[in-house]
């Protein structure tokens, strides 16, 4: 065990129990066993770095008394509930990059989907920023951006008025681009009403994130070479 760790050269990452006043532990891949947590991976084995239970993993030490803490001696059944039941413990650095991770993944949830409430426009990502740091916000690295959304808006919502609001955009477009602007909507949300006009033309109608309207509009302008006539409401 002491020449794994001299062969790989590399910070591990590790999954740690405690139970009946033992620890028990397991070398981790770390985002597998974060899927794996989450329950959104099955294969322990991928969230595993090192087949193995450990009492001590730093120390290549073995655990023992498998059969009595856990019920049995399969090294994989006992691994994935270190995983799941446990504490993931990873280095510093790679704490560090999750959490910054985050922190970019909650900036494009509010950026897409919020606007500013007194000027009904999108809010850039500096903004969001510059707010951040005038308070004290800590992103969780193990919880999904969506579960910190709404707490974290509430702590910032005294520097940017922010409301999470759909708009809706009727999109009119001539026969030349009425077949296949369908793909470039249907990017941003449901489309809610199709009408087709006697000249070939159609009308969308679709419902959007706020923040997204200003590229909402820039797309489909794009598409259609400025000849769409868009409304939003």
């Amino acid at each position: 065990m002491r020449q794994f760790f001299e062969q790989k050269k590399v910070p591990h990452h590790f999954a740690t129990l405690k139970k009946n006043g033992l620890t028990f532990e397991v070398i981790i891949n770390p985002l597998e066993a974060i899927e794996l947590k989450k329950g959104n991976l099955e294969n322990v084995i991928d969230a595993l770095e090192f087949e193995g239970i450990f009492s001590d993993a730093r120390a290549g030490e073995k655990a023992a008394n498998l059969k009595e803490n856990f019920g049995t001696e399969d090294n994989l059944e006992i691994a994935k509930e270190i995983i799941i039941s446990g504490t993931l413990q990873f280095t510093t650095e790679y704490k560090k990059m999750l959490t910054e991770q985050k922190r970019k993944e909650v900036i494009d949830l509010i950026c897409r989907n919020g606007i500013d409430a007194r000027t009904k426009l999108p809010i850039p990502a500096t903004r969001v920023e510059s707010a951040f740091e005038q308070v004290s916000i800590n992103f969780d690295p193990f919880k999904s951006a969506k579960e910190q959304l709404n707490a974290i808006v509430d702590k910032i919502r005294p520097f940017i008025p922010i409301v999470f609001e759909e708009k809706i955009a009727s999109v009119l477009v001539n026969s030349k681009y009425a077949g296949k602007i369908a793909s470039i909507l249907t990017k941003y949300g449901k489309i809610s009403k199709t009408q087709w006009n006697n000249d070939g033309s159609c009308t969308y109608e679709i419902s959007i994130p706020g923040g997204m309207q200003d590229e909402f509009i820039k797309k489909v302008n794009d598409f259609s070479h400025g000849e769409a006539i868009i409304n939003l409401r």
